[in-house]
């Protein structure tokens, strides 16, 4: 529709989309580790030299210590995986893995607002090209079933006051 040459009236629905980026934390399952004894290497000695001190006590306070190994992975922009391992009389003890991995999930919602009812105003001129028979203010009512309603307050050429009134029906789809 035009009026008066003006711009067109837009009666196609509104659609408004709304992206998010929502962030997860991945959780990991646990799984106790039990280490397996594979392989014993023993290895030959002929003789313990007399010069070189051996201290007993330093031995076992070192096997029966607990060294406490720290490991961190970083994945690129996803997050960080940190393994902390424990051992104790040379074997793995416990084994800890916390994770703070983030995987985006994206959210795309649509809100489609529906023909709104929606008003509009303007000027409206009607005559032939030697004389001018209406000159006036107009008002348009756009309802939800695309229907347009039209008002419209003037004067003719005599300056007499005129109403009209107008009614639109949408062609096609």
């Amino acid at each position: 529709m035009r009026g008066c040459g003006r711009e067109s009236i837009n009666t196609e629905p509104k659609v408004i989309t709304k992206i998010e980026t929502k962030w997860d934390t991945i959780a990991i399952v646990k799984n106790v580790y039990v280490p397996k004894w594979k392989t014993k290497i023993i290895k030959e000695v002929d003789s313990i030299l007399i010069n070189t001190p051996i201290d007993t006590l330093e031995i076992l306070k070192d096997y029966y210590a607990k060294n406490i190994f720290i490991d961190e992975i970083v994945l690129d922009s996803l997050g960080v995986i940190t393994i902390t391992d424990t051992v104790y009389k040379n074997t793995i003890w416990k084994r800890g893995i916390k994770s703070n991995i983030l995987v985006p999930t994206t959210l795309i919602t649509e809100e489609i607002y529906l023909n709104n009812r929606e008003f509009y105003w303007g000027i409206g001129l009607s005559g032939r090209s030697d004389q001018i028979n209406y000159v006036g203010g107009e008002l348009l009512y756009k309802d939800k079933k695309k229907q347009i309603y039209g008002l419209g307050l003037g004067i003719n050429q005599d300056f007499k006051p005129v109403i009209s009134g107008k009614l639109y029906w949408k062609l096609g789809k």
